[in-house]
This record gives C-alpha cells, structure tokens and sequence, in this order.
C-alpha cells in the first residue's frame, strides 16, 4: 500500500516548490494499466505523481521515453507531459521499487456539450498536433536504419496467427460454458458480448491473416511514435491542443500506427471525420502510399485485437480486476462491437 509518507519522500527529491499540499489518488480504470496515478496540488499549481509498475519499464526503457518527450520539448512542443526535474537533474525517482515521475496537469476538456463545429475543430486540432509532434522527433537518433518494417506489425502477426491457431476455439469455448453456466449475471451478459464480438469477427479472419502478411513486411520509414495515441489523451483549451497525455507506450514504428489508432478512437465509423482528420495530418506532414496503405490495415486491426485483449483479460487470464477496471473493458468491448456493426468500408484516401 502507498502511504502518503512514502509519496512524500518520493516528492523530497523535487525542489520545495513541487511539495504536496493535497493529493488526490486518480481512478485506475482509464488505462488499465498496472501503473498508479495522483493528483498533486502544490503552491504553485496541480502536478500528476506517476509510479511505474515495478519492473515495468526498465531503466533504458524510461529513458528512453522521456528522451523523446525532451526531444521534442526542444523542438517547440509544448504539449507533451515533460517529466520536471529532481533537485539532482534527473527525469524520475528510483523509490520502494519502482519508478516514479512527476508529471504537469492538463485539464480535461468537456465532451457533453460538444457541438459538432467543435468536434471539427478539434479533430483537425488534434491530428495537425499528432503531426508536429512527428516531425519534432523525426530527427531522434536510432540504433537501427530510419527505413526498416513496422514491429507493431509484425507482433501483430504472430499475435493474429495464434489466435487463428488455437485461442479463437480456446475462447470460444470458455465463453460458451460461462454464457451456458455463469457463475453471476454480470458474467453472462459478458459473455454474451464476447460471443457476439467473435461471431463478427471469425469471418474476417483469413482476410486479416492474408493483409497482415503483406502489411508486416513492407519497408517503411520507423521512429519515434506514441504507440497509444488516443482521442482520450488529447487535452483542448479555446485554441486548440493544450496537452497529450500517456507517453507510457512510446516505441519505434510508423506514424501511421498513431494516426489509425488517434482517428479510429474519435471518428468512429464516421468516414467523414477520418478523412477530416487525416487531410488535417496531411496538411503539416504529408504521407507515402505505403504509409497511407498502413493506416488503413492499422484501422483494421487495431479494433479487432483491442476487443480480443479485453476478452483474454476477463476469461482466459488469472489477474485479477477491479469493479472500476471490469466496467472500464466491458464498455470498450462494447465500443469495439459498436465499430464492427457500423463499419464503414468507404473510408477514401486522398
């Protein structure tokens, strides 16, 4: 358990100016992730305590990260969650573990009132965004050629062939047995969504199998990217995007798994919205056909294994999941239903 004495040591490392005055534990749910949120409220303003999993990440890995975020802190973005600095000039503190950082706050922005005119304005807002924080660490030095195949991909590949494989039947099997003899209610009607989001994807199978294998091995330009660009990160004021948060997954890829997984978060099956906002990326960075070609496998099979996780989470692994964490899957389950039923093929690239 994490004790406020415990956050308060890990604050000591900071100047006196970051000290705590309140903190305010954040909802886990959002993320599902295994790493643990507060909210801090200094003399000065409100700041975000992250602590990493222990072990997760390693040592190169968060320098990896934050490496990046300064990256293009240097090139003029000022929208990346920078980690501050410790009195020793450092981007983290080692403590009980594990890492932890101390993050800025970006406001949320209200989604109930949003009119469309708005919703426009910020989709575009958000991808020329996502573009500039691209060509701000384009630049970043790697070990590896700039031009090389999508990791993600291929990950995806494998990952596609086992569940092709063997944990398709596995699945389908445990799902039928908890509809059939569920152990509450809530576990049948899970089931009962987990069958329907297999019954529209079993068929489309072969098709992902037949496009991935192409897909993964194409030579394309790699660097930085957020690996989890979501509409859910994005933060707005009056003039645009104020903040990105969640650089958890930062990895070396295509831009055009960012844009595929940004835009399939926000315009839905709305191809209008799609090409909004990957003519509004396009405006500041313009894309190759084959990256172009990318985007459109990514759209595909980002939602596909999205609601395959959520279903391995709750029926094939043994972790266990709180109330807020249960709820949080079975609504993007439900999402990733959503997207399939109203699937739009007519997604045109310009």
């Amino acid at each position: 358990m994490i004790t406020g004495q415990i956050i308060e040591h890990v604050l000591s490392a900071y100047p006196k100016d970051f000290r705590s005055e309140d903190l305010f534990p954040l909802d886990p749910s959002p993320s599902l992730g295994l790493c643990q949120h507060w909210r801090i409220e200094s003399s000065k303003e409100f700041y975000c305590l992250r602590r990493w999993y222990k072990g997760q990440p390693n040592r190169n890995q968060l320098q990896f990260i934050q490496a990046v975020l300064w990256t293009a802190a240097y090139e003029g973005i000022e929208f990346v969650p920078l980690p501050l600095e410790t009195k020793e000039h450092k981007g983290y503190v080692e403590f009980d573990g594990s890492y932890w950082e101390l993050l800025p706050w970006f406001d949320n922005f209200d989604t109930e009132t949003e009119t469309v005119r708005q919703k426009q304005f910020r989709i575009t807002a958000a991808m020329m965004s996502l573009a500039q924080f691209h060509l701000a660490v384009s630049g970043f030095p790697l070990p590896d050629p700039p031009a090389s195949t999508s990791l993600r991909l291929q990950s995806q590949l494998t990952l596609w062939r086992s569940w092709v494989n063997k944990h398709f039947t596995q699945l389908n099997q445990v799902l039928l047995e908890s509809r059939s003899n569920p152990s509450t209610l809530e576990e049948a009607r899970i089931a009962k969504l987990g069958l329907t989001f297999l019954s529209q994807i079993l068929p489309l199978s072969e098709h992902c199998l037949s496009l991935l294998s192409h897909a993964a091995w194409l030579v394309i330009p790699v660097q930085p990217v957020i690996g989890n660009a979501l509409w859910r990160h994005i933060r707005f004021d009056d003039n645009g995007v104020c903040g990105m948060i969640d650089f958890k997954e930062v990895t070396v890829d295509n831009v055009s798994l960012d844009i595929a997984s940004l835009l399939g978060s926000v315009s839905v099956s709305n191809s209008r919205l799609w090409l909004l906002g990957l003519n509004a990326y396009q405006n500041v960075r313009p894309l190759s056909d084959d990256e172009l070609f990318m985007v459109r496998i990514f759209d595909q099979t980002l939602i596909l294994l999205e609601g395959l996780q959520y279903l391995s989470y709750l029926f094939l692994e043994k972790r266990s999941w709180t109330d807020l964490q249960k709820n949080e899957m079975i609504r993007r389950l439900e999402f990733c239903i959503f997207r399939l039923e109203n699937k739009n093929d007519n997604r045109i690239i310009a």
